[in-house]
């Protein structure tokens, strides 16, 4: 039987019935196949049956064409499913799978299988979170998963074959050693990098792996040399190859070799890094040295530092000696721990020739690294150097609040903010706003954990300077004078519902304002003439604040709301509060009120 004529036919059908019943009549393609179907009829009645369909179509009427066709096209589909060949064409080969332990499966059905393999093969959207529930599930003992998860480690989505490296091929562990070996591609991309260091990973001796690390160095693709590249840090055997490569043309090369010899121990390694600190590759040398842990480096940095100090005094005007010392201070990020680096970098700080304009990006990184190192010495010298080094007062600042008491700190540093247009009292008043919380939700939940004190004067001092946004962060415990200051300042704009509305509101709440929460529902009640399209959590909380009493006012208030979905967060929560226990109603913003609210809040 003639299943290749019967196809082609098929598909004259199906082109017809695209185009228009009315289209079949004395179609010359029907006609053409007449003769070999009837020839063909002769052998087989099924043939002579379609070529008298095919006759009827291109003789049929108008208003009879699409029954015809019809007719004719179930006839083709019967005979091509039952009749057309079900296997595969080409060689059968081993699929490259191996049962590696009594886990592996084929019992799954596939309709659960296929849209976790669609995910691995296919595009499209929340394809990640299907495989990390193929993963729950444990879909991935399943010899079907094997093939197409490594195929996924060249996802162009990278978070997918990121996920797939890192949890997937693990858990497939060396029943995808065949699967991997024959699909990676020494000169491919990045997802035959991760192949490499799946390889290297499931491998049962790591040394049989590294003759292809070697040639994947040398020979392979960018992404593939950089793989095998970091998979050989601190391997002896690769120092040489590797101090070879630090040398590549290709600065991606030279980068990877450069974090690899950062796990080794010996001079040849803190020579390279001095070389390329040194000279061209001053950026790429910077994350290995930092890396690096060898004293006998750190040595060779502060020797090098003090050589670019006495440069960049006797040159003021060469950008060259500064970036270069920019260089060295990035260098010791990591290495506030070693006592000669803080000395060094307190030096620094305290040498007076080098307290200049273009210095200062460089002083305040080694004053933040000072500040990071937690060490008593170092952040009593920042606090000391307040008054010498104006621009460093944040870093003092901070480093104040760790060695000296509340009072303490007000006492010393309050009087830089008399002049608020000074730049001192600019960055002074920067540095707490950083250290205060920013949202309403994050003052109250942090309220009751163990943190800094502030003393009680800033919040007075930043009503003086008509600072509304840190004297509600600050104030602590019932003002007088705070609580006119705030109540004034709520009179204005209050139907926009703003942040600092919404601040202010808060901090009355916490102050015992016995007037807040009629001030706030006159708030809502005029935000509702203003379009008021969603509630955010800062406000929400505000809200849930609210005595029980105001719940019936709230439903009315939601009620006037033109956006259904704010109208619907209201009602929400005017049936929490509606439901809120009783013993909560005297404490609104204690422990046991957000213990409530927490999982409340949309």
């Amino acid at each position: 039987m003639s299943i290749p004529l019967l196809r082609d036919l098929y598909e004259d059908v199906r082109r017809l019935v695209i185009a228009g019943a009315g289209m079949a009549a004395d179609d010359a393609r029907l006609k053409r196949s007449l003769p070999q179907l009837q020839q063909f009829g002769e052998k087989a009645p099924i043939f002579k049956r379609i070529a008298e369909e095919v006759d009827s179509v291109t003789r049929a009427e108008p208003e009879n064409a699409a029954d015809k066709l019809l007719d004719l096209t179930v006839l083709l589909q019967a005979v091509l499913h039952t009749q057309s060949s079900i296997e595969a064409p080409g060689e059968l080969l081993p699929v490259g799978i191996e049962a590696a332990n009594n886990q592996t499966v084929t019992t799954v059905p596939y309709r659960k299988l296929k849209p976790l393999i669609d995910s691995l093969t296919l595009r499209g959207p929340n394809r990640l979170e299907a495989i990390k529930q193929g993963v729950e599930a444990g879909l991935f003992h399943d010899v079907r998963t094997f093939a197409p998860a490594v195929n996924a480690l060249r996802d162009s989505y990278s978070e997918i074959a990121e996920y797939v490296a890192d949890h997937v091929i693990p858990l497939l562990g060396s029943a995808a050693l065949p699967i991997l070996h024959s699909e990676f591609n020494m000169q491919g991309g990045s997802g035959d990098a991760r192949m490499l260091v799946c390889l290297y990973k499931l491998a049962n001796d790591e040394k049989e792996l590294w003759p292809t690390l070697l040639a994947a160095q040398k020979d392979g693709g960018l992404p593939v040399r950089i793989a095998a590249i970091s998979l050989t840090a601190g391997l002896p055997s690769f120092e040489e190859h590797l101090l070879d490569l630090s040398h590549d043309r290709k600065k991606e090369i030279r980068s990877a070799a450069l974090m690899a010899l950062s796990r080794f121990d010996s001079t040849q390694v803190v020579d390279r890094f001095m070389e390329s600190l040194k000279k061209k590759d001053t950026d790429i040398a910077i994350a290995p040295i930092q890396a690096c842990e060898l004293p006998a480096l750190t040595e060779q940095l502060l020797v090098y530092g003090l050589e670019l100090a006495q440069h960049v005094v006797s040159a003021k005007q060469d950008t060259g000696f500064q970036e270069k010392f920019s260089s060295v201070i990035s260098c010791f990020q990591s290495k506030a721990d070693v006592q000669t680096v803080r000395e060094f970098l307190m030096q620094m700080l305290d040498n007076d020739l080098l307290s200049f304009k273009e210095m200062e990006p460089m002083m305040s990184q080694a004053a933040q690294i000072l500040l990071d190192s937690k060490n008593d010495e170092a952040l009593v010298f920042l606090h000391e150097l307040r008054n010498r080094r104006s621009y460093l007062i944040a870093y003092s600042f901070k480093a104040a609040r760790q060695v000296l008491s509340a009072a303490d700190v007000f006492d010393r540093y309050e009087g830089y903010v008399e002049e608020k247009k000074s730049k001192a009292a600019r960055e002074l008043i920067l540095v707490i706003y950083e250290l205060t919380p920013h949202t309403v939700v994050q003052a109250a939940f942090t309220q009751h954990q163990n943190q800094w004190s502030w003393d009680a004067r800033w919040a007075d001092r930043f009503i003086t300077l008509n600072e509304e946004e840190l004297v509600c962060r600050l104030v602590e415990r019932p003002n007088e004078r705070a609580i006119h200051y705030l109540v004034d300042k709520a009179k204005v704009a209050p139907q926009l519902m703003k942040h600092r509305s919404i601040h202010i509101l808060y901090t009355l709440f916490r102050l015992g304002h016995t007037d807040t929460p009629e001030m706030l529902m006159s708030s809502l009640e005029l935000s509702t003439q203003k379009s008021f399209y969603y509630m955010d959590r800062d406000l929400q909380l505000l809200i849930a604040m609210l005595p029980g009493e105001f719940a019936d006012r709230l439903q009315q208030i939601a009620d006037k709301m033109s956006s259904e979905y704010s109208r619907d967060q209201l009602k929400q929560l005017a049936e929490h509060i509606a439901a809120k226990p009783v013993e909560l109603e005297s404490k609104p913003e204690g422990a046991g009120f957000l213990a409530w609210i927490k999982n409340k809040l949309s």
